[in-house]
């Protein structure tokens, strides 16, 4: 049995830069924020859970082409990303190949099908627990048997210093629905910040209802007409959106997942976190990590 961590790293590097203020900078003026508030997350996981096994896992394509094809408003309107971020991916990358940290990612795809793809390696009785702030892994959550992984996700509440740990018990009990049609009730549901409008009308409990009477959204579908009219005309308006979410909210298992790690160099650790203004979050790894 290994007890693996995932990182959603993309997503929880994106929340550190919110989360602390852009005045933690370099010498040179540069922030190193995000770099900051994500070296220190890593920490606190690695000295409360003591993984055997953690994996940085970031976005290779945000806007999968597959996704946009099926719905082209797939994060067709979502914002740049704010000036004094992108540099820190970067140096991100730079900081954990210097501590020897293992990194993935699926070509094409995003952090979440890179993650997905690696539960779905996991070997029965593994235990993983995937970090994130994105909700759609919640779809990922099992709780192990028939030969299967156990999966937890790790939410972020506030920041990245706040997590909620969801077994399938609390996906129920926070949606109303298992993990396993959490993808389905997103769909019907919607999620404004991905581009996805949902069905009109359906909110939240009227997903949590749905989802609970039929298997599947084609099933739904083809028994439109026993919803109230209302229901009916809107879902029958949006078959072809669901048709296309069943491309895009259900994450892929299955993609190519490519790793690295370099070797461990504790001489251009040094180096970085006297360059970035990185020392106190280098040095609280590095005792977690040696602990």
């Amino acid at each position: 049995m290994t007890a693996r961590l995932l990182l959603d790293t993309s997503s929880l590097t994106y929340r550190a830069f919110f989360a602390l203020p852009t005045s933690i900078t370099a010498p040179d003026g540069r922030p190193v924020n995000a770099v900051r508030g994500y070296l220190d997350m890593t920490t606190r996981l690695v000295s409360d859970l003591s993984p055997e096994e953690v994996v940085h896992t970031f976005d290779a394509d945000w806007r999968p082409a597959p996704r946009v094809a099926a719905y082209p408003g797939y994060k067709a309107a979502r914002l740049p990303d704010p000036e004094g971020l992108p540099q820190q991916f970067d140096l991100l990358r730079e900081v954990l190949d210097a501590f020897g940290a293992l990194r993935a990612e699926a070509p094409g795809w995003e952090a979440d099908d890179a993650i997905a793809t690696l539960c779905e390696r996991a070997d029965p009785g593994d235990v993983v627990e995937v970090v994130t702030g994105d909700r759609d892994l919640l779809q990922l959550v099992r709780d192990g048997g028939d030969g299967q992984a156990i999966v937890r996700v790790l939410f972020t509440v506030k920041g990245v210093s706040a997590l909620a740990r969801f077994d399938d018990a609390a996906v129920r009990d926070k949606y109303g629905v298992p993990a396993a049609r959490y993808a389905d009730f997103a769909a019907l549901r919607g999620d404004p910040s991905d581009g996805l409008p949902g069905v009109k009308g359906v909110g939240e409990k009227t997903a949590r209802t749905l989802v609970g009477s039929y298997a599947s959204l084609p099933e739904l579908l083809a028994d439109a007409d026993a919803q109230t009219p209302r229901l009916a005309g809107a879902l029958r308006d949006a078959g072809a959106y669901l048709a296309a979410m069943t491309e895009v909210v259900p994450v892929r298992r299955d993609v190519e997942v490519i790793t690295h790690r370099a070797a461990r160099d504790d001489a251009a650790l040094d180096a970085l976190a006297q360059r970035h203004n990185l020392d106190s979050p280098i040095r609280r790894m590095r005792e977690a990590l040696d602990a």
